[in-house]
């Protein structure tokens, strides 16, 4: 199994953290302005789907979605940060994952003084941490 990519979006929407992994298709720093737009709309449609077809009224914060290439897993936190995490079909739900790498951006980010709230994340301790996180998962392949 492999490990794509990874965003995650601040409370306001806007993608502060890119990273790849095994992409083939790849993007520079960030990813363009039409794919993020596109990713964004997607997940806002999902999530309100996910939502009206929930028999709970629990507000949907995590949820998973399989394409013939691709799964998509989604976790949003108490605070809307957005963790989207694209790994190969194959793989299952990773939830817990994506909590876990919320808890490394809220340890390395949003509590860093010098990380600017809304700016496009720079800090390599955090890319250090995130990188050794997900290269110990088991679905993580070289």
């Amino acid at each position: 199994m492999t490990v794509y990519n990874l965003y995650i979006f601040d409370a306001n929407g806007s993608c502060v953290y890119y990273r790849e992994w095994t992409r083939t298709k790849h993007a520079d720093s960030l990813p363009s302005d039409d794919e993020l737009k596109l990713l964004r709309g997607m997940l806002v449609g999902l999530k309100g789907f996910c939502s009206k077809i929930s028999p709970l009224d629990d507000e949907v914060n995590r949820f998973s979605y399989s394409t013939n290439v691709y799964k998509l897993h989604y976790y949003e936190s108490p605070t809307r940060v957005k963790v989207v995490l694209n790994t190969d079909n194959g793989c299952l739900p990773l939830q817990e994952e994506l909590e876990t790498i919320f808890n490394i951006y809220t340890k390395f980010v949003s509590q860093n003084p010098l990380c600017v709230p809304g700016e496009v994340v720079s800090s390599e301790l955090f890319t250090s941490k995130l990188d050794g996180y997900v290269q110990s998962l088991q679905v993580y392949k070289k």
